[in-house]
């Protein structure tokens, strides 16, 4: 019986906060009493507002991903955005530091 290890992947992430960010300072229209972004671009995939707790980005297959604060939004070496729950990714990612 063979032993197999994953290879190292490398990923970008970010929080459900820090795409807000991001869609803030598209310039986009902003949503609501908490002037959310409504709809922007994040690595050239449109990014659409479900909720204030909640938006909805393209998966790789066609498939709408379901993006809230339990999420990490990854973003893999050949360009695909993928959610992992937060407790997943702290499990098996480590953030690398530059330098």
């Amino acid at each position: 019986m063979a032993r197999y290890v994953s290879k190292p992947e490398h990923v970008e992430a970010i929080t459900f906060e820090e795409l807000v960010e991001i869609g803030r300072s598209s310039g986009t229209p902003l949503h609501g009493k908490n002037g959310m972004p409504w709809s922007f671009e994040y690595k050239g995939k449109p990014v659409t507002h479900e909720s204030d707790a909640c938006y909805l980005v393209p998966g790789e297959s066609g498939e709408t991903m379901r993006f809230t604060p339990q999420h990490m939004l990854m973003n893999d070496e050949q360009g695909n955005l993928f959610t992992c729950g937060l407790d997943i990714f702290n499990q098996v990612y480590e953030e690398v530091k530059d330098g």
